[in-house]
């Protein structure tokens, strides 16, 4: 076999695949000087890989450089963004801040409003408790035997708290429509 290999000349090629099969190929070094001992021209296609492997690794070098730039550009636009998203809030604070003594003085109405409304709602009941006895004690008149004059006194007084009640419930639906606007104020100030 091995005659028959020298005699084709594929000796070199026939050794090199060999030991690539075998896993024991030679240094690139000492392949390539075996490769040109046998085939000197092979020199034309070591020489154009020997450039194309530069110019890979000039484009390579140049993809790195422009990776890196755009790695830089794009870390500073992150910097840029963190430092707008600060100053952002920092501003919205500010202004927020800005409408807060309207608002306070809206929450001191409405508080106010509230309690008004709650005076006005116990007088009220006050009054009604009084309006109850007075009926129950007209009711009663025969068995109180009250006179005309009595019953005419006690209707009187009935009349003068029933104007008193009405009176006091129409101020209590002013009061009342007081605090929802009072709470529209303020649910429209929010920023």
């Amino acid at each position: 076999m091995r005659r028959m290999l020298y005699a084709t000349g594929l000796i070199a090629p026939a050794l090199l695949l060999c030991l690539s099969l075998a896993g024991c190929a030679p240094k690139p070094a000492e392949a390539e000087k075996k490769i040109l001992a046998y085939d000197p021209a092979f020199q034309k296609v070591l020489d154009n890989r020997n450039r194309l492997r530069q110019e890979l690794q000039q484009n390579k070098t140049s993809y790195l450089r422009k990776v890196e730039t755009i790695d830089s550009q794009i870390n500073a636009l992150k910097e840029q963004k963190e430092q707008a998203r600060k100053e952002y809030r920092t501003s919205a604070e500010k202004i927020k801040r800005q409408i807060q003594p309207e608002k306070r003085e809206l929450e001191r109405e409405l508080a106010e409003l509230k309690r008004e409304y709650g005076r006005l709602t116990h007088r009220v009941r006050d009054i009604q408790k009084d309006i109850n006895e007075i009926n129950s004690l007209i009711d009663k008149k025969e068995d109180l035997a009250l006179t005309q004059e009595e019953i005419r006194t006690w209707n009187d007084r009935l009349a003068s708290l029933i104007k008193k009640k009405t009176e006091l419930n129409a101020k209590r639906e002013k009061v009342q429509t007081q605090i929802e606007i009072t709470k529209l104020k303020d649910s429209v100030l929010n920023l």
